[in-house]
């Protein structure tokens, strides 16, 4: 049984460089992922480009589906767009098998692993900014992965020799159904496509599988990396589950045509592998075979993706006609800081922009007329802690602390409201419309907060202040002079104060949106 453990230890190696890597690039490349999937995807082909671009960089498909699902699911993204994202993003996971192949199997080891990982933690410690602390984190999972990498290699060198695996050189039907099998287990096992292909790519280049069988394991494993996607969709909203859907459809059918064809599509890469003088290297065959499986992926889906988009447009309706709140925050997004972040802004402004629209005269004996925002308000504490988990640049910390700020004051101002709501005003006459003006007037000024600057907003507030101690003492004379009851002048100072208490608290909130909005220095 050592060799089992060795090999555990080994796919140990390779899928903590692989988690640092990423984590690491997406820290560092956080805003360019934002960039791309949030601002640059207005047609297929750019969200094509984009799935691409941002996969390789961040060297993760399952982290851009589960992203890009976020988006969608936060309503940051269409869902046209966003099912070529995915498309893309298939396409641009097959760099990581090119990475492997080519350093993994012709380097030795020691003269990249040792250095990357020694420059990367130098880099995590001293570097100056903390988006290069974040990038040698990601040189150091790069290192660690090629260490992997290496591990697995020689320990399958010593399984071949220890264990009879005739089964993994099996063609015809059987071959095919058995790599299947084995790649689809794999991917679901580790979570991780890369990891799979990379185990797949160390059995070819150690001779412990046929081609045919791998090929297959190649399709599973593309197969099996639809379960992170519908993972990810648990809880999620319509479009969310559609785009999943779309990402299960596209490599169902991509890997259906390419089992069918799977003899005539190796013999023909075959051929083109031996013309550029590279035959009988079958982990680069391999890798070819990887690619150009996904962009034939990409080239069925692009006459039918129209017909599949309105297939899936017209399901989960019954879900979308329930009534639902405004929802931004995603738990997809939550581990990319600039995305959490951006959506945390959504979020929070929704809820400030409608604090402000309502009309302050409807609590005069009434229940405020707008949602209930105790349950989000809660769920916003919840995410923010949940992304405050993560790797964290100072400004992140410093914009996630600003949110929960925005929040609070935000929560503060709901309660007030609803404190308005329970007293109740027997009021008639000038007392009536000198409390309504003093309404309308905070109406109006709650409505302006979101379009002026701090100057604008101290000065007419001060304005306000002064209004404020003008309608109390008129309370309190007549109060005095007998024209309101004791109790009926309380409840209605009580309600003076209490309006001004509420626009208090959205006043605190000026800072803290700014803070939450500013961009990073880094960028």
């Amino acid at each position: 049984m050592g060799w089992f453990f060795h090999l555990l230890g080994a796919l140990g190696l390779f899928l903590l460089g692989m988690w640092l890597m990423t984590e690491g690039l997406k820290l560092a490349g956080g805003h360019a992922l934002e960039t791309l999937l949030g601002r640059w995807t207005r047609d297929p082909k750019r969200g094509l480009a984009a799935g691409m671009l941002v996969t390789a960089l961040v060297q993760s498909s399952s982290a851009v589906t589960v992203a890009t699902i976020g988006f969608v699911n936060a309503r940051l993204m269409d869902f046209r767009h966003s099912v070529w994202v995915i498309f893309g993003s298939n396409v641009g996971t097959t760099l990581t098998a090119w990475i492997v192949t080519l350093f993994g199997f012709n380097v030795k080891m020691d003269v990249i692993t040792l250095p990357l990982i020694g420059v990367g933690a130098f880099m995590q410690v001293f570097a100056p900014k903390e988006r290069g602390r974040a990038l040698g984190m990601a040189l150091a999972g790069f290192g660690i992965l090629f260490m992997g990498i290496d591990a697995l290699k020689n320990n399958f060198a010593d399984i071949s020799t220890q264990l009879d695996l005739t089964l993994l050189s099996a063609t015809g039907l059987s071959g095919i159904i058995w790599g299947f099998v084995i790649g689809l287990g794999l991917t679901v096992l580790t979570q991780s496509s890369s990891a799979a292909i990379a185990i797949i790519l160390t059995a070819v280049a150690s001779n412990m599988s046929g081609m045919t069988m791998a090929a297959a394991a190649v399709i599973g494993a593309n197969i099996g990396t639809t379960s992170t996607a519908l993972i990810a969709t648990i809880g999620a909203t319509a479009g969310a589950k559609r785009l999943a859907w779309a990402h299960v459809m596209f490599n169902v059918v991509t890997a259906a045509v390419a089992l069918l064809v799977l003899p005539l599509f190796l013999a023909g890469l075959t051929l083109l592998v031996d013309d550029a003088g590279l035959g009988g290297n079958n982990s680069i065959l391999l890798s070819a075979f990887h690619t150009a499986f996904n962009l034939l992926g990409v080239l069925l889906m692009w006459p039918l993706e129209p017909h599949m988009s309105r297939f899936l447009l017209q399901r989960f309706t019954r879900q979308e006609n329930q009534p639902h709140p405004k929802h931004y925050l995603d738990r997809n997004i939550a581990s990319v800081p600039d995305l959490a972040i951006r959506a945390l802004q959504h979020e929070l402004d929704i809820m400030y922009q409608e604090i402000c629209q309502q009309d302050l005269n409807h609590t005069l004996g009434n229940s405020p007329q707008m949602e209930d925002f105790s349950a989000i308000m809660a769920n916003i504490s919840a995410y923010i802690s949940e992304v405050s988990r993560g790797n964290l640049t100072s400004v992140h910390s410093q914009q996630l602390t600003a949110g929960m700020s925005m929040n609070h004051y935000l929560q503060n101002s709901q309660s007030t409201l609803n404190a308005m709501s329970a007293l109740k005003l027997n009021l008639e006459g000038d007392l009536a419309s000198s409390l309504q003006h003093w309404l309308e007037n905070l109406n109006q000024f709650a409505r302006d907060l979101a379009h002026t600057d701090g100057q604008y907003q101290h000065e007419h507030w001060q304005l306000q202040l002064q209004e404020y101690q003008q309608l109390k003492q008129r309370f309190l004379s007549a109060g005095v002079a007998g024209q309101l009851d004791l109790n009926s002048m309380d409840n209605a100072l009580q309600f003076i104060s209490l309006s001004k208490r509420h626009m208090e608290q959205l006043l605190q909130t000026t800072q803290p949106r700014l803070q939450l909005a500013q961009q990073h220095p880094e960028h």
